[in-house]
C-alpha cells in the first residue's frame, strides 16, 4: 500500500514539475494568460495537497543516498583490508558498519550470523568497522582494533563474535577473549600498535562521511540499498528481495 502510495506521488510529482519546466521552456514566447494560469493551477494544488511535495523530497533524498553508495561501490566490497565471508561472484554482498558498543550491532549479530549459515553459496558479507562511539565509550576503536588484529592470525571472526557478545570492552577483556582464542599474544600487541590499523579506520570513517544516509550504526548495505538499522525482519526482507531478482 505505502508502495503503492509512493508511485502515486512520485508520478502526481512529476507530473507537476514537468508542468512547470514545460512553463519556463515555452520562455517569452509562452502566452502570459496561459502560463499564469497553469501556474495557479499547480500552485492551488500543491497548497491543497502539501504532502506531496513533502513526500517528494523523501523519495529525492533516498535516491541521492543510493547514489552515493553506488558511487563509492569498489571501496565498499573491495577494500583487501576488510573482512568478508562469502563468495566474491556472490550474488548478494551485504556490507555492515558496526560498532562493538554499539548496542543495536549486537542484538543484530545474530541475524548476521544466521546469513552466513544458511547462504554460504549466494550471499557474502562484508564487515566495517566504524567506532564511532569511541569518544563516549573510550574502547570502540581498540575493541575494533582488537577484531583486526585477531583477523592477522586468522581469528577476526572469533574476535568480533566475542566483542559482540562482550559488555565492558577493556584491555583486560580483550587480552582474556585473545588467551581463550589462542593467540599469539606478542603478535597480536604488535599488530594492535600497527599505525596502518589506525588508517584503515580513518578509511572507513571517511568512507562512511560520502554516504549522507550513514548517521549511525549499525548501517546495512545490501546490494545498492541500505537499511540504517538493526530490524532484523526489515533486513530479511531485503535480503529475500535481493536473492529472488
Amino acid at each position: 500500500m505505502f508502495n503503492k502510495l509512493k508511485t502515486t506521488t512520485l508520478l502526481t510529482t512529476t507530473l507537476l514539475f514537468s508542468t512547470i519546466a514545460g512553463c519556463a521552456e515555452a520562455g517569452q514566447n509562452a502566452d502570459p494568460a496561459n502560463k499564469a494560469e497553469i501556474e495557479q493551477v499547480i500552485r492551488a494544488y500543491l497548497l491543497k495537497n502539501p504532502e506531496v511535495i513533502e513526500e517528494a523530497l523523501v523519495l529525492l533524498e533516498e535516491r541521492r543516498d543510493r547514489d552515493s553508495i553506488i558511487a563509492v561501490a569498489d571501496e565498499l566490497r573491495k577494500d583487501k583490508r576488510d573482512f568478508s565471508y562469502g563468495p566474491k561472484d556472490a550474488k548478494v554482498t551485504i556490507v555492515e558498519f558496526f560498532d562493538y558498543n554499539c548496542t543495536y550491532c549486537k542484538q543484530s549479530t545474530a541475524w548476521v550470523q544466521s546469513v552466513v549459515g544458511q547462504y554460504p553459496d549466494d550471499v557474502r558479507i562484508v564487515f566495517k568497522e566504524l567506532p564511532i562511539l569511541d569518544r563516549r565509550s573510550k574502547t570502540s576503536r581498540n575493541a575494533a582494533k582488537a577484531a583486526l588484529a585477531a583477523g592477522k592470525q586468522g581469528n577476526y571472526m572469533e574476535m568480533h563474535l566475542a566483542l559482540m557478545d562482550g559488555t565492558a570492552l577493556s584491555n583486560k577483556f580483550i587480552t582474556s577473549a585473545a588467551v581463550k582464542l589462542g593467540l599469539d599474544l606478542k603478535k597480536f600487541e604488535t599488530d594492535m600498535a600497527d599505525p596502518n590499523l589506525d588508517e584503515q579506520l580513518e578509511d572507513a570513517m571517511y568512507l562512511a562521511s560520502l554516504i549522507p544516509g550513514l548517521t549511525g550504526t549499525p548501517f546495512f548495505i545490501i546490494n545498492d540499498k541500505f537499511l540504517a538499522s538493526g530490524n532484523t525482519q526489515a533486513l530479511q526482507a531485503m535480503l529475500n528481495e535481493a536473492l529472488s531478482q
